[in-house]
């Protein structure tokens, strides 16, 4: 099997990130952490996926990624605030660069873009359910918010 070198427009100059396969636009990073009811109570987090969102931004962000080419993608409320609080006091960045990067939900990414996606998905669960990505649509809108 050969393997077709990235097109010219996805290659970002300059860049310093580590692609896992260059050659892929997309790549999964599994994260063994557990879901959690959100204090709302109404709604899901996951710390240890929230740790690696960081982790992963910040080595986009130090790779010479600007904060508005990272968008953060989580159907659940309770990831989002999170996220939002994790990033910005656990970060070992500038808290500014974690502001300007967007966090939102599958449905404020709509018919938007951005260079780089990260989707934190949350459910880890015994019974292997998925939640709101279980609708193929809005999986579908999620795996294509990425330039």
């Amino acid at each position: 099997m050969k393997c077709r070198s990235p097109q010219p427009d996805r290659i970002k100059k300059g860049f310093d990130f580590q692609w896992p396969q260059p050659d892929k636009p997309m790549f999964f990073y599994v994260t063994q952490g557990q879901e959690e009811i959100a204090s709302s109570g109404t709604s899901y987090l996951n710390r240890t996926e929230a740790a690696n969102v960081e982790k992963i931004t910040t080595r986009l962000l130090k790779a010479g990624a600007k904060p508005d080419q990272i968008g953060i993608i989580t159907p659940y409320e309770g990831q989002r605030s999170y996220l939002v609080q994790y990033m910005q006091f656990s970060g070992s960045l500038h808290t500014k660069l974690y502001q300007q990067v967007e966090i939102a939900s599958v449905d404020a990414f709509q018919g938007r873009e951005k260079d780089f996606i990260i989707l934190s998905c949350v459910r880890a669960n015994e019974h292997q359910g998925i939640g709101f990505l279980n609708d193929p649509r809005r999986l579908n809108v999620a795996l294509t918010r990425a330039k």
